[in-house]
């Protein structure tokens, strides 16, 4: 599980003499019990990755790092908006399921048979970058079929955090066939929903689909 907490080094760009954000920020950041993070934490300072000061906080550790050297989180005034897996999963289950009800209501035929063709495609991939195509493919033509501009560059913006380093990593370390299969299932049932004009059924269907993806990578809510 430690490998999740090195990801998130890695992928902020922290350096040695870095100060971690605050435990609770930290377990939302990532989705994790405390108790579970503190595990983590204790293990990296067993590694000598971590330096932990009761009352200052835990510093990224590094040759040539002294207590005089041990750094403030920088700011983010100026800097591109960060965000963290957890916070992916809360924006999600806000807008998503409300753009499926809409397409179960504007969706064209044409759209209705490319979201079929996606999930078959989907189903027949073998490996993860080509199941992961399908699945963004499948997402986006359900976007467009809501016919909504602002909840489509809502979207996007959730969708370039999905691709980082950090959140790939996540997904490819959750992934297994059993999973891929169970996804193709819940988007069948999304599918249906919106060709049935099920808006009700369509966004709840839509909703378990994403709690479904954030148990498989975040682990059960906290």
């Amino acid at each position: 599980m430690s490998v999740v907490l090195k990801d998130f080094i890695e992928a902020e760009g922290l350096e040695p003499g870095d100060r971690l954000p605050p435990e609770r920020d930290l377990a939302l950041k990532l989705g994790l019990p405390r108790t579970a993070l503190r595990r983590m934490l204790s293990s990296l300072e067993k590694e000598g990755r971590l330096i932990r000061h009761v009352g200052r906080g835990t510093f990224i550790a590094g040759s040539g790092v002294s207590s005089s050297a041990l750094r403030r989180p920088a700011t983010n005034e100026g800097d591109t908006l960060r965000t963290y897996p957890a916070e992916v999963f809360e924006a999600r289950l806000i807008i998503e399921p409300k753009i499926a009800a809409l397409a179960a209501l504007r969706a064209t035929r044409q759209e209705v048979e490319e979201m079929q063709k996606s999930i078959a495609r989907g189903s027949a991939s073998e490996a993860l970058g080509e199941f992961e195509k399908w699945d963004a493919v499948f997402h986006r033509i359900i976007v467009q079929a809501a016919r909504n501009g602002l909840l489509a560059s809502l979207y996007e913006g959730i969708h370039a955090v999905r691709a980082g380093n950090l959140w790939g990593k996540m997904k490819e370390q959750s992934l297994t066939s059993e999973r891929m299969t169970a996804y193709i299932v819940s988007h069948q049932a999304i599918l249906d929903a919106i060709k049935d004009r099920d808006s009700r059924e369509a966004e709840r269907n839509m909703y378990d689909h994403i709690i479904e993806a954030r148990t498989n990578i975040l682990g059960p809510s906290i």
